[in-house]
Protein backbone atom coordinates (compact mmCIF):
# COMPACT_ATOMS: atom_id res chain seq x y z
CA UNK A 1 0.00 0.00 0.00
CA UNK A 2 1.22 3.79 -0.62
CA UNK A 3 0.03 6.78 1.42
CA UNK A 4 0.69 10.28 0.02
CA UNK A 5 1.40 13.69 0.88
CA UNK A 6 0.91 17.10 -1.49
CA UNK A 7 2.41 20.26 -0.95
CA UNK A 8 2.89 23.50 -3.26
CA UNK A 9 6.68 24.88 -3.35
CA UNK A 10 8.16 27.55 -4.72
CA UNK A 11 9.36 24.98 -7.77
CA UNK A 12 5.82 23.62 -7.97
CA UNK A 13 3.52 20.88 -6.95
CA UNK A 14 5.02 17.74 -5.43
CA UNK A 15 3.70 14.35 -4.11
CA UNK A 16 5.62 12.43 -1.48
CA UNK A 17 4.51 8.83 -2.24
CA UNK A 18 5.22 6.29 0.60
CA UNK A 19 5.17 3.05 1.31
CA UNK A 20 5.40 1.74 5.29
CA UNK A 21 9.36 1.12 4.43
CA UNK A 22 9.75 4.60 3.21
CA UNK A 23 9.59 7.19 0.38
CA UNK A 24 9.31 5.45 -3.06
CA UNK A 25 8.58 8.11 -5.11
CA UNK A 26 8.35 12.26 -5.14
CA UNK A 27 6.19 13.49 -7.83
CA UNK A 28 6.67 17.21 -8.94
CA UNK A 29 4.54 19.43 -11.92
CA UNK A 30 4.06 22.58 -12.08
CA UNK A 31 0.06 22.24 -11.71
CA UNK A 32 -2.11 21.00 -8.51
CA UNK A 33 -2.76 17.43 -8.44
CA UNK A 34 -6.25 16.25 -9.50
CA UNK A 35 -6.64 12.49 -8.34
CA UNK A 36 -3.90 9.66 -7.10
CA UNK A 37 -3.15 6.82 -8.85
CA UNK A 38 -4.78 3.94 -8.87
CA UNK A 39 -2.51 2.09 -6.21
CA UNK A 40 -1.83 5.35 -4.03
CA UNK A 41 -4.00 5.73 -1.29
CA UNK A 42 -5.13 9.69 -0.93
CA UNK A 43 -4.09 9.48 2.70
CA UNK A 44 -0.77 10.12 4.03
CA UNK A 45 1.50 8.55 6.64
CA UNK A 46 4.40 9.41 8.94
CA UNK A 47 7.19 9.03 6.01
CA UNK A 48 5.00 11.39 3.53
CA UNK A 49 4.13 13.74 5.73
CA UNK A 50 7.99 13.83 6.82
CA UNK A 51 9.20 13.85 3.12
CA UNK A 52 7.07 17.02 2.74
CA UNK A 53 8.78 18.89 5.70
CA UNK A 54 12.14 18.05 4.82
CA UNK A 55 11.45 19.10 1.80
CA UNK A 56 9.92 22.21 2.60
CA UNK A 57 12.94 23.02 5.12
CA UNK A 58 15.62 22.25 1.98
CA UNK A 59 13.97 24.20 -0.34
CA UNK A 60 13.97 26.86 2.35
CA UNK A 61 18.19 26.18 2.90
CA UNK A 62 16.99 25.52 6.37
CA UNK A 63 18.34 21.66 6.23
CA UNK A 64 21.64 19.84 4.04
CA UNK A 65 20.40 16.66 4.19
CA UNK A 66 17.57 13.87 4.18
CA UNK A 67 17.04 11.48 6.85
CA UNK A 68 14.22 9.74 5.76
CA UNK A 69 13.88 6.03 4.73
CA UNK A 70 14.01 5.24 0.96
CA UNK A 71 11.98 2.17 -0.26
CA UNK A 72 13.78 1.64 -3.72
CA UNK A 73 12.21 -1.94 -3.89
CA UNK A 74 10.31 -1.96 -6.98
CA UNK A 75 13.13 0.13 -8.94
CA UNK A 76 15.27 -2.09 -11.19
CA UNK A 77 18.93 -3.03 -9.17
CA UNK A 78 20.58 -1.44 -12.01
CA UNK A 79 18.78 1.74 -11.20
CA UNK A 80 18.71 1.67 -7.44
CA UNK A 81 23.07 0.99 -7.84
CA UNK A 82 23.04 4.49 -9.59
CA UNK A 83 20.83 6.30 -7.54
CA UNK A 84 22.65 4.97 -4.69
CA UNK A 85 25.63 6.47 -5.60
CA UNK A 86 23.91 9.86 -6.96
CA UNK A 87 22.61 10.00 -3.27
CA UNK A 88 26.26 10.26 -2.07
CA UNK A 89 27.12 13.48 -4.03
CA UNK A 90 27.32 16.24 -1.32
CA UNK A 91 25.36 19.21 -0.57
CA UNK A 92 26.65 22.16 -2.64
CA UNK A 93 28.96 20.02 -4.91
CA UNK A 94 28.47 19.33 -8.29
CA UNK A 95 30.07 16.88 -10.34
CA UNK A 96 30.20 16.12 -14.21
CA UNK A 97 27.82 13.26 -15.77
CA UNK A 98 31.83 11.58 -16.49
CA UNK A 99 32.19 11.59 -12.64
CA UNK A 100 29.22 10.42 -11.34
CA UNK A 101 29.75 7.45 -13.85
CA UNK A 102 33.14 6.88 -12.76
CA UNK A 103 31.91 7.36 -8.73
CA UNK A 104 29.35 4.53 -10.29
CA UNK A 105 32.28 2.08 -11.41
CA UNK A 106 33.02 3.27 -15.53
CA UNK A 107 33.81 6.53 -16.69
CA UNK A 108 32.68 5.80 -19.96
CA UNK A 109 29.50 5.25 -19.26
CA UNK A 110 28.49 9.20 -18.75
CA UNK A 111 25.72 8.77 -21.02
CA UNK A 112 24.10 5.99 -18.83
CA UNK A 113 25.14 7.98 -16.33
CA UNK A 114 22.53 10.82 -17.96
CA UNK A 115 20.02 8.34 -18.50
CA UNK A 116 19.69 7.18 -15.12
CA UNK A 117 19.54 11.16 -13.61
CA UNK A 118 16.31 11.41 -16.16
CA UNK A 119 14.65 8.05 -14.65
CA UNK A 120 15.31 9.24 -10.92
CA UNK A 121 12.04 8.37 -8.73
CA UNK A 122 13.17 10.76 -6.12
CA UNK A 123 14.03 14.16 -7.40
CA UNK A 124 16.08 16.68 -4.95
CA UNK A 125 16.76 13.77 -1.98
CA UNK A 126 18.19 11.80 -4.46
CA UNK A 127 20.26 14.66 -6.10
CA UNK A 128 20.39 14.61 -10.05
CA UNK A 129 20.28 18.51 -9.75
CA UNK A 130 23.84 18.41 -8.75
CA UNK A 131 25.29 16.21 -12.32
CA UNK A 132 26.70 18.79 -14.59
CA UNK A 133 28.08 18.27 -18.22
CA UNK A 134 31.56 18.26 -18.08
CA UNK A 135 31.99 22.11 -19.00
CA UNK A 136 29.98 22.60 -15.47
CA UNK A 137 26.72 23.79 -18.27
CA UNK A 138 23.15 23.28 -17.08
CA UNK A 139 22.17 21.34 -20.06
CA UNK A 140 19.12 18.97 -19.51
CA UNK A 141 16.91 18.62 -16.31
CA UNK A 142 13.49 16.72 -15.53
CA UNK A 143 12.54 18.15 -12.30
CA UNK A 144 9.06 19.69 -12.52
CA UNK A 145 7.37 18.84 -15.56
CA UNK A 146 7.14 16.72 -18.37
CA UNK A 147 8.33 18.97 -20.31
CA UNK A 148 11.46 17.89 -22.78
CA UNK A 149 14.28 18.18 -20.03
CA UNK A 150 16.31 20.96 -22.11
CA UNK A 151 13.06 22.62 -21.72
CA UNK A 152 14.17 26.37 -19.93
CA UNK A 153 11.98 26.40 -17.57
CA UNK A 154 13.02 22.54 -16.39
CA UNK A 155 16.51 24.06 -16.57
CA UNK A 156 15.70 26.88 -14.69
CA UNK A 157 14.74 24.61 -11.96
CA UNK A 158 17.94 22.62 -11.87
CA UNK A 159 19.79 26.21 -11.38
CA UNK A 160 17.68 27.08 -8.91
CA UNK A 161 18.26 24.04 -6.84
CA UNK A 162 21.98 24.58 -7.29
CA UNK A 163 22.19 28.28 -6.82
CA UNK A 164 20.09 27.47 -3.50
CA UNK A 165 22.93 25.16 -2.38
CA UNK A 166 25.96 27.42 -2.90
CA UNK A 167 23.98 30.12 -0.73
CA UNK A 168 23.91 27.47 1.41
CA UNK A 169 27.75 26.59 1.73
CA UNK A 170 28.30 30.21 1.66
CA UNK A 171 26.68 30.56 4.85
CA UNK A 172 27.97 27.97 6.43
CA UNK A 173 31.55 29.18 5.45
CA UNK A 174 30.54 32.56 6.88
CA UNK A 175 29.59 31.42 10.14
Amino acid sequence: MAYSSVTHTPLGYMRAVATDIGVCRIDWQQTPFTIEPNHVQARQNDVSRETISQLHAFLAAERKNFTIPLDLSAIASSLQKWLLVLKDVPYGDTISYADFAERWGNRKAARAAGGACQRNPLPIIVPCHRILKGDGSYDNYSGGDNKNPQHPDNVYRKQWLIELEARGQQKRLAS
